[in-house]
């Protein structure tokens, strides 16, 4: 029996997981530590740690997905072994070993180790990485039309700013949330989101102080417009975690606007704005920002037994 203490991420292991990224050096959303322990309901995902390693399991259409394992020093030494391990445990349950959500690297790394039964691409998983510099200063003709919209929205509110967010102003962004959702066609996902960032801003304090948390609200002179929260997920990558706008604010360039203010907050090289789920206007307006990374993602089965 593989005896792995799984169970779910709390908030009192943020600083360990948030280690094991930044060593790591990770580019991919799926393993920043906010998203593991804010998402740890909404997916029923479960941690564990091993000599030094840490894995993740959760579930997606009632399938157990593994993600591929770090050690918290960033290195790969041993890592046919924690893969062995991961593989035994899915056989031991009775599972099928899906390695989910993991990078061509990774891929690479798994096939020297295991015979894959399937490998897929997962497009609709890849993450869209910009340069910090593109997004805060829209450079060039490619971001014309970004400027004509931030333009658009200055003319119609020259006072405008960006306020960052701190306990004061959590009651703002809860305020916005509840519209935006009010606006939006009500679904599980949306709820379960509407709960995510409720729990952000409960362990805001914690998770700022670990993992580098941090948000910015958007003001249309007095009205709050706009907002959004990130986390620093790796020395060179900051990770945008939410983004929303009043849809009265998006129409005269809104989103536009707080993406721009945003970034100029921003310290890292890079900056992660996550996946676009195979939603067809999320992928426009992602792609609309000239990413300078399409980190591709794959799925991964594997047969037990190693290759050796």
């Amino acid at each position: 029996m593989s005896n792995l203490n799984w169970h779910r991420a709390g908030i009192e292991e943020i600083g360990l997981l948030q280690k094991v990224a930044v060593n790591n050096g990770v580019f991919a959303n799926n393993y920043s530590a906010v998203n593991s322990f804010l998402y740890a309901k909404k997916y029923d995902s479960q941690i564990a740690l091993w000599n030094d390693w840490i894995f993740e399991k959760y579930y997606v259409t009632g399938e157990t997905s593994i993600a591929f394992p770090h050690r918290i020093d960033g290195k790969n030494s041993g890592a046919g072994e924690a893969l062995s391990l991961l593989v035994e445990d899915a056989k031991q349950n009775g599972k099928p070993c899906i390695f989910r959500n993991i990078t061509a690297e990774e891929k690479e790394l798994l096939l020297e180790n295991f015979t894959a039964t399937k490998i897929e691409e997962a497009p609709d998983l890849s993450d869209y990485i910009y340069n910090q510099n593109d997004l805060a200063e829209l450079p060039g003709s490619k971001y014309s039309k970004k400027r004509n919209h931030v333009n658009q929205f200055r003319k119609k509110y020259p006072d405008f700013h960006l306020e960052l967010i701190t306990p004061e102003n959590f009651k703002t962004v809860c305020e916005l949330e509840k519209k935006w959702f009010s606006e939006s066609s009500e679904s599980l996902d949306l709820r379960q989101e509407a709960e995510i960032i409720c729990m952000a801003l409960q362990n805001f304090e914690e998770l700022e102080l670990k993992a580098g948390m941090k948000g910015g609200i958007l003001f249309a002179g007095d009205q709050p417009a706009a907002f959004c929260l990130s986390s620093t997920l790796s020395p060179e990558v900051t990770d945008i975690h939410f983004e929303k706008c009043l849809s009265s604010f998006a129409r005269d360039g809104g989103y536009a606007v707080i993406n721009n203010e945003y970034a100029k907050t921003i310290t890292t090289k890079y900056i992660n704005r996550e996946e676009d789920l195979g939603i067809e206007g999320l992928r426009k307006a992602k792609r609309s920002y000239y990413p300078e990374i399409l980190l591709p993602k794959f799925n991964v089965e594997v047969k037990s037994g190693s290759k050796a």
